[in-house]
């Protein structure tokens, strides 16, 4: 056996046993990801509310709003609408909760509308929803600014031939145009939604900022086994330098696999995370853990001791996360700081998230994988040349 593959072993064994280890490198990511993804919604999540609908009207203009902008909510898996008879009715099930807001058509607003008299709708919102129910009112502005444009169009016409806008003539013309479905079809392109959902943003998140604490186990190592006396010992036999860096710098990368791979099952599981193509979230893992690694093994050079090392790659750790997005997501920061995260690895690695979220494959994530390896073997190549002093000191 290789002697780098006998002390990556070696080092393994140690860690397994380690609490500490385990604590920072899965149980400590996993946790926090829980709790951002739950108390700090993204963007990413999807629309959904439940309606009580009351057509007290039952008119055909009430009809166009219930067929037609309502009944799109429904069919596009936004809302769930129920049917109620009652005001009071609905009124109530807003109260209790049932519903997050009430949709109500006064007896009269059709012929309102097309006597070209002032109509109302009414919207009762619960106060635990207001997302919902500013929809609601977003909806029925909608409408209403849809029926005014239409009977506006309607009179111009009617003008422009000499004759005078009836409002009965008006109002029957207007609910024609109305019934017409919509000569635009807006379709979101697969693209455009390339956001990952708060559970799988978060958990990413927290894995890449924890993988730089896996990451540091290995190479902290040459630190302790100088301390202890074993680095010595073991450059006294047969063993190269060479294999002592590499062999450390192994364990960094496997402890980082490892644990990202087993936080990509947990969160998968216990908070509905989804990371897309399992081959393309393998490759993206290694990409970040071979950044990390890299960028451990150049700090850890420029230290003493173990205390040292620790404190450092916590300071870089953090401070990359907070540049990189790992605590907000990068859709909502300032562009300058979006630019900003493309110089950190978690920059990359949270982008590639975002594409494989949105169905992409290996191909989508080239660009990230090919950052996150340059800077892997970039720092790396540097750290192992500081490395070499610890080995040789």
């Amino acid at each position: 056996m290789h002697p780098a593959i006998s002390i990556a072993a070696k080092d393994l064994r140690q860690k397994v046993r380690d609490r500490s280890a385990i604590i920072l490198s899965v149980l400590a990511p996993l946790g926090l990801a829980y709790l951002f993804s739950v108390m700090i919604p993204s963007g990413g999540e999807v629309f959904h509310a439940d309606y009580a609908v009351v057509d007290l009207d039952g008119g055909q203009i009430a009809r166009g709003l219930v067929d037609g902008p309502l009944a799109a909510l429904s069919e596009k898996g936004l809302a769930d609408l129920v049917t109620v008879t009652r005001e009071d009715d609905a009124r109530a099930k807003v109260e209790d909760g049932t519903v997050d807001a009430a949709i109500v058509i006064p007896t009269g607003f059709s012929a309102a509308v097309e006597a070209g008299r002032p109509a109302r709708l009414r919207v009762i919102g619960s106060v635990n929803a207001t997302l919902a129910t500013g929809v609601a009112r977003s909806v029925l502005g909608g409408f209403a600014s849809s029926v005014e444009a239409v009977q506006i169009s309607v009179s111009a016409v009617l003008l422009s031939t000499g004759q005078t806008p009836d409002p009965a003539i008006t109002a029957e013309l207007a609910g024609r145009a109305l019934a017409i479905p919509d000569p635009i079809a807006l379709d979101q392109d697969r693209a455009g939604d390339r956001e990952a959902s708060s559970a799988t943003y978060y958990a990413a998140s927290m894995a890449v900022l924890f993988v730089f604490f896996a990451a540091q186990f290995g190479v902290v190592g040459l630190l302790a086994e100088r301390r202890n006396g074993t680095l010595a010992r073991m450059l006294a036999a047969p063993i190269s330098h060479r294999a002592v860096l590499l062999g450390k710098m192994l364990v960094s990368i496997v402890l980082g696999v490892v644990s990202m791979a087993i936080l990509v099952v947990a969160t998968s599981v216990l908070i509905g995370a989804s990371w897309g193509d399992p081959i393309a979230v393998m490759a993206l893992i290694f990409g970040i853990v071979l950044a990390a690694s890299g960028i451990a093994q150049l700090v850890v050079g420029f230290t003493k001791n173990e205390d040292q090392a620790g404190a450092l790659t916590s300071i870089v750790a953090m401070s990359l996360a907070v540049v990189g997005g790992s605590f907000f997501p990068l859709s909502q920061a300032p562009e300058a700081l979006t630019q900003l995260s493309l110089v950190t690895p978690h920059g990359w690695f949270l982008r590639g998230v975002n594409d494989l979220a949105g169905g992409g494959g290996l191909t989508e994530i080239v660009a990230p994988l090919a950052v996150l390896t340059a800077i892997g073997l970039l720092t790396g190549g540097l750290g192992l040349v500081r490395a070499r002093k610890v080995v040789s000191g």
